[in-house]
């Protein structure tokens, strides 16, 4: 399900609708596969469409879902 989010593609960031995306959904992904340096790739494609704030709270809360070694 998650893949069918990011598969519409933007002008910007390969696989992902800067449109209409559900930054905060994408954070958290990334955050659970500590899938750093994406928010800086996001920002520069989507510009205006990235909702920083949505996405820097799903990658916190991915990260604290992270099972701890």
């Amino acid at each position: 399900m998650a893949a069918a989010l990011l598969i519409s593609g933007c002008a910007g960031a390969p696989g992902v609708d800067c449109h209409g995306t559900q930054w905060y959904r994408l954070g958290l992904e990334d955050g659970m596969k500590e899938a750093r340096g994406e928010e800086e790739r996001y920002a520069t494609s989507c510009n205006n469409d990235f909702n920083r704030a949505q996405y820097q709270q799903g990658f916190k809360d991915g990260l604290s879902q992270r099972s701890k070694p």
